[in-house]
């Protein structure tokens, strides 16, 4: 008797428990979804640089993902956010002035929206041949005006 009782269990209806949510599995992968998207748009930081400018290449080992204010250094002129400045020879003072606006507007952008903080990147985006001199002048520029984390343009190999 005890043998056939094992044998002859009945079988109990399942428990409305252990039914399987269909729709928060649903919600759970459209966010996984959602997250694995905003990844992958958000990669490297498109630059294009202007026609005369050709990039020095490298093996890059860290890639650009956030906008920057961007110092163009062409062969004939220095730009800041592809606004002329001046020439090679001389740019100096333009570019103090105009870093200075840059940082007095992003001052007042991060006081009035306490999301928004005042940025020190930049993107120094020079022609292969850009005498050392000139880099150089424009570093010590950024760094006077407080952009302290400063990132190189280059083609990617």
């Amino acid at each position: 008797m005890k043998i056939r009782k094992l044998f002859s269990r009945k079988k109990s209806k399942p428990s409305p428990e252990m039914s399987l949510q269909i729709t928060s599995m649903a919600d759970v992968f459209t966010i996984l979804l959602v997250f694995l998207l905003k990844g992958l748009a958000s990669d490297v930081l498109q630059i294009t640089p202007a026609n005369a400018t050709r990039l020095p290449s490298s093996a890059l080992t860290k890639s650009i993902t956030e906008n920057a204010i961007q110092i163009e250094i062409t062969n004939t002129e220095v730009m800041v956010e592809k606004d002329p400045i001046g020439t090679l020879d001389h740019f100096n003072e333009q570019l103090n002035e105009r870093l200075k606006i840059e940082r007095k507007k992003q001052e007042l952008i991060s006081k009035s929206n306490e999301s928004v903080k005042n940025d020190a990147r930049a993107i120094v985006i020079a022609d292969e041949k850009t005498p050392y001199q000139t880099i150089k002048t424009v570093l010590r520029s950024l760094s006077a005006n407080g952009y302290s984390e400063i990132n190189f343009a280059v083609m990617q190999e």
